[in-house]
């Protein structure tokens, strides 16, 4: 199902709100609400502010207003906004607000005010008292890529500890999770300990459980009661022989396991009856039975995890130490312990705390519903009944990286009868009708807890709908159901065939727009709830003759000029790799068809050697190759050798850069569909390598391995940003990426996705 909006213009701001009285051009005409937001600067104040309801323009005039008619320096204001692209356009707009007032000397002041990331903000207050925080003064701070390959290498470190000291219950604990199940558990419950503000994390103590007897009883009388019902009935059918044969599993079950033992819960699914499906098996006794089983299914899972809650905490306090041992090696902060060491200086420490609370005479927070537990501690303590927040609940988006929307509705909840919790409804991002349709689906599906959006603009009599609903049905596209199968071509990449056809619905849709003069292609973007579905749309645009720039996806390490480039450096590093070796072969890098490599490997056999000594000494074999592959080969073989000899004296880039040109290598892939994005994903590539030779120095292994490992556990490093200003092509993002832009023509595709419930 995809949803195509013809108008919906996205923006942080109200650019389409009235235009500034002409004879005075230094006011800035606001709604009563924003300006309502703007005045009320004595006290702390919570600002609920629903999506292009111009919440930045708020921002903005708080602090210009503040400085001019209360007489606050612009470094007296602390303002904290999410990233450090939101961080510089915010100073930007300050700046340039100044300006348009004539304040010359607040403008330029303004490039010294606190106005930065949280997480800019608490390295500036750790580096101002190091000695305090018990910090090296010059520390570092690793990026997402550096913290994740310390902490895998922290894991392993404390999982071999964890198994050479915990005996068989740590064995049996490792093999039932299995090492890579143990890492998430660890990891996930490390990270969400520390955004509750917990330094050194460690897992709650659960006592001890006795063997669940009263519940095994309870499931044997159960089940002599039903299995008496069931064997006087005379039903008969696959669902009631299936029940008669759980009970005959579970009798056996329950003479097996003795009195005192306690069997693992996944013993007990294959005693599972489902009951009400058929006549037999809609009876007081069936429903007992099932409340039985779930009920010492349950008690054996408490007893045993009673257990394996302690041997997680050991393994957690192990990975805590080893990862925190890794840093102070290295002199570094990760993310996290920047808000958790700034908490704790404010905290521990008076002085510090009245010092940097006396500081500011106003605190700004922008997206303050993506707010964790540590944050808030801190913002609490520089608190001085002057803390302004903005934010929208229903834009809270960031539940996996443990911001909690919770915190946003206790401080409206606690604010609010006194006053101090204002609304924004109106938004200026769209017509009436486009509004309407916003207020229509979302109302239905949160009821009262939903705040409507109200457009400021008068309605518009229009001859063509604001929204069109295109809709394919999932059923019948391959032929089933007695439907014919549709040929929807075969150039689209594998995927369901209704998402494939949902694909060349929207592609048509907008090719008659554009051909209908109504939209250009830069006008136009294409909105996806996962990365992964961006290549099926931007191939279907591609079919229909429009152009398209994709934004970042989270698969940068298996795009494939990323394979190829890291094969590249894996055969520098060792020519052994013949995996590595093929990939290369067979890449632009060299240019051998399969054919060839097949040839290659073929007579490397025949020579009784590697791959790679056959390359370099040839027999009689490369003459068997295609016309110009043996030239190519040897050339090939000659380079690669010569670049192994001089790898130690150049640079991780500069040996990327130097196949890249002598192979052509950027050219080829500028001549792919998507080329621009495959560009900057090398790019992108040649700035991770110099990044992490910079912080570890020139190891060509080390780099390889780090790459492998970050592309194994699935690590979600985003491709490379692509955004030209000057190329007419339709924007294909996610819903995420698109916070903020403004486009004439919106499609959200992808509706029928399932949704993500793992967080909530």
């Amino acid at each position: 199902m995809t949803l195509f909006d013809p108008d919906a213009l996205g923006g942080p701001e109200p650019e389409r709100a009235p235009a500034p009285d002409p004879e005075t051009p230094t006011a800035r005409r606001l709604t009563p609400a924003q300006q309502a937001a703007v005045d009320q600067r004595a006290h702390s104040l919570l600002l609920s502010a629903s999506a292009g309801s111009g919440k930045t323009s708020v921002l903005v005039e708080r602090f210009v207003r503040a400085v001019l008619d209360d007489g606050t320096e612009p470094t007296r204001i602390l303002a904290i906004t999410f990233t450090d692209k939101a961080a510089g356009e915010l100073r930007e707009r300050i700046r340039r607000r100044f300006a348009q007032l004539g304040e010359r000397e607040a403008a330029r002041a303004t490039e010294g005010a606190f106005v930065s990331t949280i997480h800019g903000f608490c390295s500036r207050l750790l580096r101002a008292h190091p000695l305090a925080a018990g910090l090296d003064p010059g520390f570092a701070v690793l990026d997402e890529p550096r913290a994740a390959r310390l902490r895998d290498d922290a894991f392993a470190t404390a999982l071999r500890g964890f198994l050479a000291e915990g005996g068989r219950e740590a064995l049996d604990l490792a093999a039932a999770y299995r090492p890579d199940g143990l890492a998430a558990m660890i990891h996930s419950a490390h990270d969400e300990l520390r955004s509750r503000g917990q330094a050194r994390p460690r897992l709650p103590r659960i006592a001890r459980r006795p063997p669940p007897e009263a519940e095994r009883t309870a499931l044997a009388a159960a089940h002599a009661a039903f299995a008496a019902e069931l064997g006087e009935a005379k039903a008969a059918g696959r669902l009631v022989d299936g029940a008669r044969d759980a009970l005959e599993r579970c009798a056996r079950f329950l003479e097996d396991v003795e009195a005192g033992i306690v069997p693992w819960p996944g013993r007990l699914r294959a005693l599972e009856v489902a009951c009400g499906r058929a006549a037999a098996l809609d009876t007081p006794a069936c429903h007992a039975y099932v409340e039985a089983r779930d009920a010492f299914e349950r008690a054996c899972a408490d007893h045993h995890a009673a257990l394996h809650v302690e041997l997680l905490d050991t393994l957690l306090d192990g990975y805590g130490e080893a990862y925190s041992a890794a840093k102070a090696a290295r002199g570094a902060l990760d993310f996290d312990d920047l808000e958790l060491r700034a908490r704790d200086l404010v905290r521990d420490h008076p002085p510090v705390r009245a010092a940097w609370s006396e500081r500011f005479d106003l605190l700004m927070v922008d997206e303050f519903q993506d707010t964790n537990p540590r944050q808030l501690e801190l913002l609490e303590a520089l608190e001085r009944d002057d803390l302004f927040c903005v934010g929208d609940e229903w834009q809270s988006i960031y539940g996996f990286r443990h911001a909690d929307v919770a915190i946003f509705r206790a401080r409206r909840d606690a604010l609010a009868p006194r006053g101090l919790a204002l609304r924004l409804d109106e938004s200026f991002r769209s017509r009436p009708a486009i509004v309407g349709a916003v207020n229509a689906a979302f109302g239905a599906r949160f009821g009262d807890r939903f705040a409507p959006l109200v457009s400021p603009h008068p309605p518009q009599d229009e001859r063509d709908p604001a929204v069109e609903l295109l809709v394919t049905d999932a059923r019948g596209w391959d032929g089933g159901d007695d439907a014919e199968p549709v040929d929807l071509g075969d150039s689209l990449p594998p995927s369901p065939a209704w998402r494939r056809a949902e694909a060349r619905l929207l592609a048509q849709r907008l090719r008659e727009l554009v051909d209908a003069g109504e939209a250009s292609p830069g006008d136009v973007a294409v909105l996806v709830r996962a990365s992964g579905s961006m290549p099926i749309v931007e191939r279907a645009l591609a079919d229909v003759g429009l152009p398209s720039l994709a934004s970042a996806g989270r698969g940068f390490w298996t795009r494939q000029e990323i394979v190829d480039l890291m094969a590249y450096l894996a055969v520098l590093a060792n020519p052994l790799d013949e995996r590595a070796l093929l990939t290369v072969l067979g890449s632009p890098l060299c240019g051998l068809s399969s054919d060839g490599m097949a040839l290659a490997v073929q007579g490397a056999r025949a020579q009784d050697a590697t791959l790679w000594r056959a390359l370099r000494e040839p027999g009689e074999w490369l003459t068997t190759l295609p016309a110009g592959e043996a030239e190519r080969l040897s050339a090939f073989a000659r380079r690669l050798a010569a670049e192994r000899a001089a790898a130690p004296r150049h640079a991780l880039d500069e040996l990327l850069d130097r196949a890249i040109a002598a192979s052509g290598y950027d050219a080829w892939i500028l001549g792919l569909l998507g080329g621009t994005r495959r560009m900057a994903n090398v790019d992108k590539l040649l700035r991770l390598a110099r990044a992490f030779e910079q912080a570890e120095g020139r190891d060509l292994r080390g780099f390889v391995d780090h790459a492998a490992m970050l592309e194994q556990v699935q690590k979600r490093e985003p491709e490379a940003a692509v955004d030209d200003p000057d190329v007419d092509a339709v924007r294909l993002m996610t819903v995420h990426a698109a916070k903020g832009l403004e486009f004439d023509v919106v499609a959200v595709a992808d509706l029928g996705r399932r949704p993500n419930l793992a967080n909530p």
